[in-house]
């Protein structure tokens, strides 16, 4: 046998899909694979014996193992639910496991699979002549080493044959019940060692699940199925799909079994199988197996039934749409009466706009014959498109077509204006659509006074329920007024809209305030102040000084027709002095300067007199003691006032305690005392009575 392996026949395009499955991947995707390890195993019980299927998950580990061969070791690990302990190791293989020697593939010409591993195993060149295909040119960009890895181990795949010729397979028929078994897989050579390995409980049931939620289509005499082979990408490596004519035999509808691709996206879960029918109109009826890598065929899919259908290649055309009393429309459309027998019939729709939505507008169907239909409660302006449905459920839609009523009906008045100038006199305003179906636009009109005419600031109708525009603010004008008026597709016109006026941006802040008298009082500090003399002044806002000079709001008023307003400060905890201003606030948010600081305070409620005992003398020292009582809480201090002989009052000493010692006192002289409490808060006793001593 030549060197260079001559494939005997041409690989078809369809079973080039598996290859290309291999190349993104798939191999790496088996179920039980330590993604540690070099080998990926995977493992099948049966009654008599345990199978093993195992592949390189590179490149240059295939090469490797090629070259050295693969050792199968068995570990003893449980036995009727007792550890071994240690674990028995035996080792299957007393020679290792190569691929087949290439004059031995000669053997397999009539397998397919056999053909193109001896090719990747053996050929001095690796080419797939597939008629120029994209898929081809795509296997061809790939390294030709890769090229062979892949395609060798998915022939091992498609066949169980091959792959035990390839070395890929081994099963295990010395097994005991009752026994749990890990396989270990390696390729020792002289630097390394490769491995991989399984675990299996043989006693573990194992069922192969049906492939489910198998879906279909027919277009012309093309079926297409669809399933998600994502949910069974563990177990499944291929896919059989199977026809009957009569709902009862099924038979594959090819001898190729169909690959999962690996895409990326939404659409990667998919698997897709299309297939010819030769019988257009005749019911087939479709269902679905999976194959394992071991050459397991799973149960049958649901089943699918679909008939083929005469291709349309036609397209549908409105020819009129017309009115003859202004209050129905008749539609005429074209169709080849050819191919009514394709057709499950016509479907008319309508939208107020060309870009859509449509909807439709009977009922039910229009039969497959039908070419004209009456709409009898049309729109104003109405566009047109019919849709011809075919058996296999496409749709064939025409172009749109526009058919209008006569109109002489002005449309709504725009409401729900509003607006803003900013500070630089630009002004956007807008307004709620209107309802009518028939709007063209609107036209915006504009007046610096109310009373003057209203000038048209559009040359064509707007579009859009928005509008913009720029006006000078170095004006006397406080405002600037805006109007709408709607305009329908046949030149009818609403009434002008409601005046939306819009204030001016304004740079003068108001004139202040001015103060009335200030009022102390028991409770509280009475402000009143005039009004602003500016117009626009929509509120006053009042302060007080705080504790750490900084200035606190105490309300803000509304500004009104009053000619005097009044606040009273009644939040006051002592009768300290305060101190307060206030501003005006106009329309632009803008703020006056602060009126004159002025002052109050709180007269304070008197506090009980202090009650003095009788004072005592003492002659020897010269002196005389004062004693008092005094039960209120929070006093700090006491303040003793003395009158010498017919003097003033005067603020004689401060004391802490409820006694004064007076010492240094004159002989022939007369003494007068009172004493006031002095309060935390800052608020006083009432003075206590008058105590004469004359020494």
């Amino acid at each position: 046998m030549s060197g260079n392996y001559i494939m005997p026949y041409r690989i078809k395009a369809s079973f080039l899909a598996g290859i290309l499955a291999l190349l993104s991947g798939s191999v790496a995707a088996q179920e039980n694979i330590k993604r540690e390890e070099q080998l990926a195993v995977i493992v099948r019980p049966s009654a008599d014996s345990i199978t093993l299927r195992w592949a390189p998950l590179q490149v240059d580990d295939w090469q490797t193992a090629n070259q050295y061969g693969y050792r199968v070791e068995r570990f003893t690990l449980v036995r009727h639910g007792k550890v071994v302990k240690p674990p028995e190791q035996k080792l299957l293989t007393p020679s290792p496991l190569k691929p087949l020697p290439e004059e031995q593939w000669e053997k397999f010409v009539g397998n397919k699979y056999g053909m193109v591993t001896a090719q990747a195993l053996y050929g001095e060149t690796f080419e797939l002549d597939i008629a120029h295909t994209d898929i081809m040119q795509i296997v061809n960009k790939a390294k030709e080493s890769e090229q062979r890895y892949s395609i060798a181990l998915f022939c091992a795949d498609m066949s169980p044959v091959i792959a035990k010729a390839q070395g890929l397979y081994f099963a295990d028929k010395q097994i005991e019940k009752d026994v749990r078994y890990l396989y270990r897989v390696s390729v020792i050579t002289p630097t390394d060692t490769l491995r991989g390995s399984v675990f299996i409980d043989p006693a573990q049931k194992y069922q192969l699940p049906s492939v489910a939620g198998v879906t279909g289509q027919a277009t012309g005499n093309v079926v297409t199925l669809r399933w998600n082979q994502g949910e069974y990408e563990s177990l499944y490596t291929t896919y059989s799909v199977e026809r009957s004519e009569d709902g009862k035999t099924f038979t594959a509808v090819s001898d190729i079994a169909g690959v999962t691709l690996s895409k990326k996206g939404q659409e990667s879960k998919y698997q897709y199988a299309v297939d010819t029918v030769a019988t257009i109109g005749k019911e087939y009826s479709y269902r679905v197996r999976g194959i394992t890598p071991f050459g397991e065929y799973g149960p049958s899919s649901n089943t699918i039934k679909v008939k083929g259908s005469k291709a349309v290649t036609s397209n549908v055309f409105i020819t009129s749409a017309l009115s003859a009393d202004n209050k129905s429309i008749d539609i005429q459309w074209d169709f080849p009466a050819s191919e009514n027998d394709a057709l499950a019939g016509f479907e008319v729709t309508r939208s107020s706009k060309a870009s859509g939505v449509y909807k439709t507008i009977h009922k039910d169907i229009l039969p497959s014959t039908s070419r004209a239909f009456k709409d009898v409660s049309p729109q104003q302006s109405n566009y047109y498109k019919i849709k011809a449905r075919t058996l296999d459920g496409a749709e064939i839609t025409s172009m749109p077509y526009l058919a209008m009523l006569v109109d002489s009906i002005p449309p709504a008045i725009p409401v729900g204006m509003q607006g803003k100038v900013d500070e630089y006199g630009n002004v956007r305003i807008s307004w709620k659509p209107n309802a009518d179906a028939d709007i063209y636009g609107y036209r915006v009109y504009r007046a610096y006074y109310q009373s003057e005419e209203f000038a048209l600031m559009t040359g064509e109708p707007v579009k859009d329920t928005t509008f913009t525009d720029r006006v000078e603010l170095k004006s006397l004008n406080e405002k600037i007024h805006y109007q709408i008026m709607a305009i329908d597709r046949n030149q009818n016109q609403s009434a002008l809209s409601a005046i939306l006026s819009l204030s001016l941006p304004d740079k003068v802040p108001p004139m202040p305030p001015v103060w009335l008298p200030v009022k102390s009082t028991k409770e509280g500090v009475v402000l009143t102040w005039q009004p602003s003399g500016s117009q626009d002044v929509v509120k006053y806002e009042v302060y007080r000084k705080g504790d750490q000079g900084q200035w606190i709001r105490l309300i803000t008023k509304p500004a009104g027709s009053d000619s005097v307003y009044t606040y009273t400060d009644q939040n006051l905890s002592n009768s300290n002095v305060q101190y307060y201003t206030v501003i005006a606030v106009d329309e632009a948010n803008l703020e006056s300067s602060p009126t004159p600081v002025v002052s109050g305070f709180m007269l304070s409620q008197p506090k009980p007199a202090v009650s003095m005992a009788a004072p005592t003398v003492d002659y020897v020292k010269k002196a005389i003691v004062l004693n008092w009582t005094y039960d209120q809480p929070n006093v700090t201090s006491f303040r003793v006032y003395r009158i010498v002989n017919d003097g003033t009052i005067q603020l004689y000493r401060t004391v802490k305690d409820k006694q004064f010692i007076d010492i240094g006192i004159t002989a022939n002289t007369k003494y007068s005392y009172r004493v006031m409490a002095v309060f935390g808060n800052g608020a006083f006793s009432e003075m206590g009575k008058e105590t004469i001593v004359r020494y």
